[in-house]
């Protein structure tokens, strides 16, 4: 019988932005992040002895072209890891729109990763190496809550792992859905050009070096304005370092957004973070949604609370 494996994507709240290992996938920085109940991936693989090829179908439609290309190859790569001979029939369905920021990548390589090795019985740490491979943001999805990913120095030792702590039921993240189309550049393409270009980068990475320690500590005390303030600061320096090679997500609707949050914030705990794309996600506790609502407006959101590790349906 062919399992269903889902995975939640993650927002960072310590950016994952530039690789010092391309072929790895080893980040410049480590990385923190919060993994959402409400956005996931589900996907099932089939292995069979009489396809030629892969076969990919999402949400219903299969696929070629690009997409299927990016598959194929990280398939070849778990074929080629673990001596699997066969190619796959995969199905995969997406409750998260794709290549708009929201981290579909994340939760859909780490659905992949765990569903084409079911039968291996593979344990976290070994999955969150293997969806790395996929994407960088992928080894944070492996796990739910708040999510370290250790930048490490080679294959073994670039992974994530949860943060140890007392559950905190309140923290919410609300997804304003600004424009789920196709980004005007992918999230690698930006990153490369700033890992390269700009004259930012290196100050982004010493930084955040510094940011992790101190949002590490401030999730674990609970404490919203320390993590809102700073993961929003953090968010803000990554699109800088973007920026200076002449490369931006932010629409008009995306700063009317960052304009709201910043008045609400005289009153109440609620803090903008955006990764490669227009959408805005604010974050904040559930006493403070009502109020953060109304001030939204007509702009369409999701709110979501902190969501599971990866699971077989």
């Amino acid at each position: 019988m062919v399992k269903t494996v889902r995975a939640h994507t993650n927002i960072a709240l310590i950016k994952y932005w530039g690789k010092e290992d391309d072929n790895l996938r080893i980040p410049s920085n480590p990385s923190l992040s919060l993994t959402l109940k409400e956005f996931y991936t589900d996907t099932s693989v089939e292995y069979r002895k009489d396809l030629t090829q892969d076969i990919l179908y999402l949400d219903g439609i299969e696929i070629t072209g690009h997409e299927k290309t990016r598959v194929v190859k990280y398939m070849d790569f778990i074929r080629n890891k673990y001596s699997i001979q066969e190619y796959a029939i995969i199905k995969s369905t997406n409750n998260v729109p794709m290549a708009a920021g929201l981290a579909s990548s994340a939760s859909a390589f780490a659905a992949l990763a765990k569903a084409a090795t079911l039968h291996l019985e593979l344990d976290d740490i070994t999955l969150s190496k293997l969806a790395r491979m996929g994407s960088g943001s992928a080894s944070r999805s492996i796990y739910g809550g708040f999510v370290k990913w250790n930048k490490g120095h080679d294959d073994s030792t670039s992974y994530a792992s949860p943060i140890e702590m007392e559950p905190w039921d309140d923290v919410i993240m609300i997804a304003c859905l600004i424009n789920e189309g196709i980004k005007p550049f992918s999230s690698t393409e930006a990153m490369d050009t700033t890992s390269q270009k700009s004259v930012y980068f290196d100050a982004w990475v010493k930084q955040s070096f510094v940011d992790i320690d101190k949002m590490e500590g401030y999730v674990k005390a609970h404490n919203i304005y320390d993590v809102g303030l700073l993961a929003q600061e953090n968010a803000l320096r990554m699109h800088a370092s973007l920026l200076a090679v002449n490369m931006w997500y932010f629409e008009p609707e995306t700063i009317r957004i960052m304009n709201i949050v910043r008045e609400l914030q005289k009153e109440i705990p609620v803090y903008f973070t955006m990764d490669a794309g227009p959408n805005v996600k604010l974050i904040t506790t559930k006493e403070h949604q009502e109020k953060i609502m109304d001030a939204l407006g007509d702009i369409q959101t999701v709110v979501s609370a902190s969501g599971p590790g990866i699971h077989v349906l």
